[in-house]
């Protein structure tokens, strides 16, 4: 005989019905127009932040020992005051940035982006953080652009969907510019145009440029093409102003304690290869990173009859042992390849370890090779890992200098003074490449042994 149960008089049935007609009121209630939750509410509820950026220096950075960024560091801080995580969306050119922006839900846009009527028309800006304006630049390999009359002869090049576009056009229509507008392209890389000479020249922001111009010393810097432009974050415009008025509130505050210039200053020291040997933070890295690495060094050193410990060096010079780091100058993986050293060694995927490996001990072989066969070690090491840094043209041109100088162009002691004298190359960058390998390869001799 079966049982029969009546619904309406079971108590968990009741309870689950009341459960549910509580949560409906409360979805109608938070989602009526009288009661609705601010954006700024409902970041805190959900408790993060989402930005929008372009990897850079002055944007997010991952170095070699973790992120830095002016934009991160404001964004973090905010953050951390407000109790939220910071959740950050890389984006490969202002086109997918913004179209990320509008089509996600995304709470902030930055990327040293700056005040432009379009983009106030369309998103909430916030209160500047910086200022910058916008430089024309050529290279030292040409000569300077000394009146706007020259450029219908020259061949330019800007990035689309840029705030480059306005500055860009106006020089086609007043002097007639030769002008072509690059998608999917990074500033960086057109500067890398400038200087190799496929283009002539390019426009960009002055505060990009004195970070830039450490790794490309062969740009010049022509006048001013406009007045400082304020450089903000956007927010999305949903006639909702409580987001923009916290990050204002906070952005005055930081820029008033002077945090702007002071990490300003910061970045400048983290340029990479150009700080002395942290022999703390290695010995962090041997503990927690070596591990993961060791035995793919081991393997393409024997193979290639490489000291592995000379190997583990370089690389973690490179890298820190970080098979995913990426240099603002667009070096990828463990061994820091370039995207020519990478096609030139049969190297497709920069990000695998042991392909990484390989293509740089061939590569520091390739070095070695070069170097004459009267220099004898260390010497020849030496310059092979200089070599490695700043190509061989450019040691080349520093043994140049130490010979007609009466020094020995074989001996590094001697060459090494005349590789900071170099005009178109970070020489001292090479000086200190090499000498922190001696010490990381001291230490690693010394933590393998015990």
């Amino acid at each position: 005989m079966s049982q029969q149960i009546n619904i309406h008089r079971n108590p968990l049935f009741q309870t689950v019905i009341i459960r549910l007609l509580l949560l409906l009121a409360i979805y109608l209630f938070l989602i009526s127009p009288k009661n609705s939750l601010t954006d700024w509410q409902k970041i805190k509820v959900k408790g993060s932040l989402t930005w929008v950026t372009r990897p850079s220096l002055l944007t997010y950075y991952q170095s070699l020992d973790g992120v830095i960024g002016l934009e991160y560091n404001i964004l973090q801080e905010f953050c951390d005051e407000n109790s939220l995580e910071l959740i950050v969306v890389s984006a490969e050119s202002n086109k997918q940035l913004f179209e990320n922006f509008d089509d996600f839900n995304v709470d902030v846009a930055g990327a040293n982006l700056n005040l432009t009527q379009n983009r106030q028309a369309k998103y909430l800006a916030t209160v500047k953080y910086d200022q910058t304006y916008i430089n024309l630049v050529n290279s030292l390999n040409k000569p300077k652009i000394k009146s706007l009359n020259n450029l219908p002869e020259l061949k330019g090049a800007v990035i689309k969907n840029s705030s480059y576009v306005k500055s860009a056009q106006k020089l086609i229509e007043e002097y007639s510019a030769n002008i072509v507008f690059l998608e999917d392209i990074s500033l960086y890389e057109l500067m890398l145009m400038v200087t190799e000479g496929s283009i002539d020249y390019t426009l960009s922001d002055s505060n990009i440029l004195n970070v830039y111009q450490s790794y490309i010393p062969k740009l010049r810097i022509n006048d001013k093409l406009t007045k400082a432009n304020d450089l903000v974050f956007y927010t999305p415009n949903k006639k909702d102003d409580s987001l923009k008025s916290r990050l204002d509130l906070f952005i005055n505050n930081y820029v008033k304690n002077n945090e702007v210039k002071n990490y300003k200053k910061y970045l400048s020291q983290e340029l990479p290869n150009s700080k002395p040997a942290d022999t703390v933070q290695f010995l962090k890295n041997y503990k927690n990173r070596w591990p993961l690495v060791k035995s793919m060094i081991y393997q393409s050193a024997n193979k290639h009859g490489v000291s592995p410990i000379l190997l583990g060096a370089i690389s973690y010079q490179e890298s820190h042992w970080n098979p995913k780091a990426i240099s603002p100058t667009l070096v990828k993986g463990l061994m820091m390849l370039t995207k020519a050293v990478a096609q030139e060694q049969n190297v497709d995927d920069r990000f695998d370890p042991l392909q990484s490996l390989e293509g740089g001990v061939l590569h520091f072989l390739k070095m070695m090779k070069k170097v004459p066969d009267r220099i004898t070690e260390p010497d020849r090491t030496n310059f092979a890992l200089s070599a490695y840094n700043i190509g061989y043209g450019n040691l080349e041109k520093a043994r140049v200098l130490a010979q007609k100088a009466g020094l020995n162009p074989d001996l590094w002691s001697d060459v090494r003074l005349h590789l900071p004298k170099l005009t178109n190359a970070d020489g001292k960058t090479a000086v200190i490449y090499v000498e922190n390998i001696h010490v990381y390869q001291n230490l690693l001799q010394w933590k393998e042994q015990q």
